[in-house]
């Protein structure tokens, strides 16, 4: 009997484990996107890095989920709390957008809002782009070859990287030589 009610129970008790497990799944993800989002708010390079931001505009009440280079985010909360672009400026920017693990943003300033193309930004294309290429296969490169790269205009750029950093791949863009999108692999020490 007691082997019985200990058999019961496992099979009972099976279910909770693999919950648990999505839920350590989900966790992951969202820190794997915090720490790429970290890495894009503080590389200071010419070669960009992509992070996924949400954006609520103050004067129309409208949220975003919107793509933008780690740069052009620091450059939009410079202009939203007007601080400096001196070093204590630089540091109070950083430690502001640390302190988003949700990367969740409001903004008011419209130069901030222009900063991260709020306005231009093509919520649409990210659905349509899932569309027209292989997202699974560009993650086995990834995986596989810890390298990836593709032409693509700058809208589809952005949102195949919305896609890419939404799986938890950080991407970026040369800011010299631009055009080809590129994955990222931050825990690289010679990055």
């Amino acid at each position: 009997m007691r082997a019985f009610v200990s058999i019961l129970t496992f099979i009972l008790t099976l279910p909770l484990f693999s919950y648990q497990h999505k839920v350590d799944k989900a966790y992951d993800l969202d820190n794997e996107k915090y720490l790429n989002f970290l890495a894009a708010v503080q590389n200071s390079s010419t070669f960009s890095y992509f992070t996924v931001i949400k954006v609520k505009n103050l004067n129309t009440g409208v949220t975003k989920e919107i793509c933008t280079k780690g740069n052009f985010l620091a450059g939009a909360i410079h202009r939203e709390l007007n601080i400096g672009y001196d070093t204590k400026g630089q540091q109070k920017v950083l430690d502001f957008a640390k302190s988003k693990k949700d990367r969740y943003f409001e903004f008011k300033n419209k130069e901030a809002l222009d900063n991260i193309s709020f306005f231009d930004y093509k919520t649409k294309l990210v659905d349509k782009i899932q569309t027209q290429y292989n997202f699974d296969k560009a993650i086995e490169i990834i995986k596989k070859d810890k390298d990836f790269s593709i032409r693509l205009s700058d809208d589809e750029m952005k949102a195949f990287a919305h896609v890419l950093f939404n799986k938890g791949y950080l991407t970026g863009e040369s800011n010299c030589w631009g055009g080809a999108l590129e994955y990222v692999d931050r825990t690289r020490d010679d990055k």
